[in-house]
């Protein structure tokens, strides 16, 4: 756990207790770039104390979202180099808690999401294992099996997220964790998960976002199946555990076009949630916290 701040020093600044306290446990939500644009130069400002919030985390534990669970600090492995993909606590990492946190601001609890059918296009990952390990047993995952180097056994099955083959309105809830930069036709994902959504049913995804514009940052394009994708520049690839030596490649950095995405394809209401809770161990990269996308269909 890489945290060095001592806590005789934490906090010894006024303005540094004012900005931990900003971001002790806090949620935003956006509708526009233009609207959070007006916010992002205090956004900046609050990002400037992640660090020093991440050290509240080690010195105090966090209160894992929905379960309520307090996690005390020496089960807790922290990363300064990146919050939003470390402060893993329970199987969970920043992100995937910034999910379970939207959760709770939209009035859903553990059991409520028993009675749903939820799809996650993910298997071999511990935020799986943390719905199971609550009961969440109503759950369909999948994996993109696609030139994969480990397939894992009994825990799911083939799906592309551009062509899904479940049967519309079948989902509650459909659940992407930094999924949508992987995918090689973005809109066409969002009309399939549109179509196996139930009416009134809910995506939350999460994906490193290109929040400072409106436009998606185009880094490859899919030429085919037997082709080579063409590439913008160097190609990016992420970390993927069926595809531990190559990663997963990078087709797109997702902008605030995202949002009038999902309203042409149909989804009734689109936002964007901002969630920094060091409270809940939510923090983020240049931002205090991390970015959620929520459609309603």
């Amino acid at each position: 756990m890489a945290v060095s701040t001592s806590p005789t020093s934490l906090g010894s600044e006024p303005k540094l207790r004012k900005e931990l306290l900003r971001i002790h446990d806090d949620h935003q939500v956006f509708t526009s770039f233009e609207a959070f644009s007006v916010q992002l130069p205090a956004l900046m400002q609050w990002g400037r104390h992640r660090h020093d919030a991440s050290t509240c985390v080690a010195l105090l534990g966090l209160l894992e979202p929905l379960s309520g669970v307090q996690i005390e600090p020496r089960w807790i492995r922290i990363s300064r180099d990146n919050l939003r993909e470390s402060l893993l606590a329970g199987g969970c990492l920043s992100r995937h808690r910034a999910i379970t946190r939207v959760l709770e601001h939209v009035g859903e609890s553990l059991t409520s999401l028993r009675d749903q059918h939820i799809y996650l296009p993910e298997t071999s990952t511990g935020f799986v294992d943390w719905l199971r390990r609550h009961h969440i047993r109503n759950l369909e995952v999948s994996d993109f099996l696609q030139d994969a180097e480990i397939v894992p056994v009994g825990v799911g099955n083939h799906q592309n997220l551009c062509a899904l083959t479940y049967s519309s309105h079948r989902f509650d809830l459909v659940i992407c964790n930094d999924v949508f930069e992987h995918v090689y036709d973005l809109p066409r994902a969002l009309e399939e998960v549109y179509r196996v959504l139930r009416p009134g049913g809910r995506l939350l995804a999460t994906f490193p976002m290109a929040f400072g514009q409106h436009e998606n940052i185009i880094k490859a394009e899919f030429r085919g199946v037997q082709q080579m994708a063409l590439f913008r520049g160097e190609p990016e690839y992420h970390g993927d555990p069926i595809r531990p030596t190559r990663g997963s490649l990078v087709y797109q950095i997702p902008g605030w076009q995202i949002l009038d995405l999902a309203s042409m394809i149909g989804f009734s209401a689109v936002m964007m949630h901002l969630v920094s809770s060091w409270k809940c161990g939510v923090l983020g990269g240049d931002l205090p916290g991390v970015f959620v996308a929520d459609f309603l269909r």
